[in-house]
């Protein structure tokens, strides 16, 4: 894991920021504008902090990174976005053995039984993905994703885009 203090993160991330919004007003952006998103993570629930997001791409393949609204939930306000790993697809099976979750058979990370306030939390959905549903993880292990109740399964219709990694 990289150690970057908070400060550092933004100074970079509004750097990156700028650098983008530049190439894109060079390339007659508008278009370019309403297709693509650029997403920044300030938590450490993903090892990079720089996403570029399709809009035109809302089927995420597993390994990819996608950009999704949050279902409501105590956390975070209505309509907040995360960005996170697809690491299940509709047909898989999620299953729970203890506080570890598997998905299609692989190590996705152990559920906790409170949060960092030391609040109770519930776990996720267990069983096959539904159609239209994905299963989405963060790389640390506090990532508050598909494991936990509150995001549960993703709908398509939350999906905002694919994304990619550029910082």
């Amino acid at each position: 894991m990289r150690s970057v203090n908070r400060e550092g993160r933004w100074t970079r991330a509004l750097a990156a920021f700028g650098v983008l919004l530049a190439a894109l007003a060079i390339k007659g952006g508008e278009q370019l504008m309403n297709r693509y998103h650029v997403g920044l993570n300030t938590t450490e629930s993903l090892n990079d902090w720089g996403y570029i997001v399709d809009r035109r791409n809302r089927s995420p393949k597993r390994g990819d990174l996608v950009e999704f609204v949050v279902p409501d939930n105590r956390y975070y306000p209505a309509g907040a976005s995360f960005v996170k790993r697809v690491v299940g697809l509709p047909g898989d099976l999620v299953e729970r053995r203890g506080d570890h979750v598997y998905v299609a058979g692989r190590h996705v990370g152990r559920v906790k039984t409170h949060d960092r306030e030391g609040r109770p939390v519930e776990a996720g959905p267990t069983g096959i993905i539904p159609p239209g549903r994905i299963y989405v993880a963060g790389d640390h292990q506090d990532s508050l994703d598909s494991r936990y109740a509150v995001i549960g399964f993703i709908e398509a219709r939350r999906v905002i885009g694919v994304g990619e990694a550029i910082l």
